[in-house]
Order: C-alpha cells, then structure tokens, then sequence
C-alpha cells in the first residue's frame, strides 16, 4: 500500500526578460559573512516553507 501524498500545485514561472544582464557582485563582503548569510537563507526558507514543515513534521 502507498503512502498518501499532498498533490502538488502547479507553480507558474513566467518567462525570463533575456534583455536584462545581472551584474556580478562579490557573494561575502566584510560586513556579511558566510554564518550570516547562511542564517538569512535559513530564515527566508522557514518563512516561505513553515507551514510545508510543520506538515511533514506530522508525518
């Protein structure tokens, strides 16, 4: 027997403008080390994905 899984939702992604270039940039600079950008990505996934953890924390 399989486990029951969420369906999916289609996520929509609109085509790039290829007119823009992004201009490179230094990733880590004196004021923000790696710790710290690590602690952000942490934090802007919790943010996006906590309700998706909580649910998978039930399972």
């Amino acid at each position: 027997m399989g486990h029951a899984q969420k369906k999916a939702e289609r996520l929509y992604i609109p085509p790039r403008d290829k007119s823009i270039v992004a201009a490179p940039r230094a990733a880590i600079s004196d004021e923000a080390t790696h710790h710290d950008q690590v602690k952000n990505a942490f934090g802007f996934g919790f943010a996006r994905y906590e309700k998706a953890m909580e649910d998978l924390s039930k399972v």
